[in-house]
């Protein structure tokens, strides 16, 4: 089994919702909001450092067991990297626990959005840090790399969480545990000889 801890420090706010979250009798949250968000910071990833190819969501919207025998052919991998590491129907990926939900919810607030011409929205909106812990089997070697890649565009603030993403909600500086990992997601162009030596294996 791999392992990765984390913490998601927010910059700014962002928004959360109960309906996002399920308790389990353990009080660990399985908050799929924060799953998405590193799959779509990953598949940003590989787009721009790989191109085309390494994700069936990115070439054709939907996912690897959706995909046409054709649709297939035009993927570099199959299941693509993104399926393997984050799931889809048939194949669990890595599991993604919020250990600390009872803080993140309890630290929700509302918050008043001003628009220039209509009326104020109210958000709910938290700034607890979101710890996260990632447990991966070693069926697909290169999961932890795929995540990494992912965290390293989370951290600079491209792919972000929530509704509201465009006013500025939603940026998140990511600490991570272990020094390997920590250069990992410093530099991009060491994460991608990685992924590039892992997937060619």
């Amino acid at each position: 089994m791999a392992k990765l801890e984390f913490k998601l420090v927010p910059v700014m706010p962002y928004t959360l919702f109960n309906g996002d979250v399920k308790y389990s009798k353990y009080s660990i949250g399985y908050l799929s909001s924060v799953k998405g968000m590193l799959r779509t910071a990953s598949i940003f990833g590989f787009r721009t450092l790989f191109g085309e190819g390494y994700s069936c969501e990115e070439l054709f919207g939907k996912t690897c067991p959706e995909l046409s025998d054709e649709e297939r052919k035009k993927l570099r991998f199959f299941p693509c990297p993104i399926c393997r590491t984050y799931g889809m129907t048939g194949l669990r990926g890595c599991k993604f626990i919020v250990t600390n939900i009872k803080e993140v919810m309890g630290g929700i607030k509302e918050m008043k959005y001003r628009f220039l011409y209509r009326r104020p929205y109210d958000l709910k909106v938290s700034k607890e840090p979101l710890r996260v812990s990632v447990i991966c089997d070693e069926t697909f070697k290169c999961n932890v790399f795929v995540i990494l890649l992912g965290l390293y565009y989370i951290n600079k603030g491209i792919i972000r969480l929530g509704g509201f993403k465009s006013r500025g909600l939603g940026i998140f500086r990511v600490e991570i545990e272990g020094d390997e990992w920590k250069k990992l997601i410093e530099d991009v162009n060491v994460l991608k000889g990685h992924l590039e030596k892992c997937l060619s294996e």
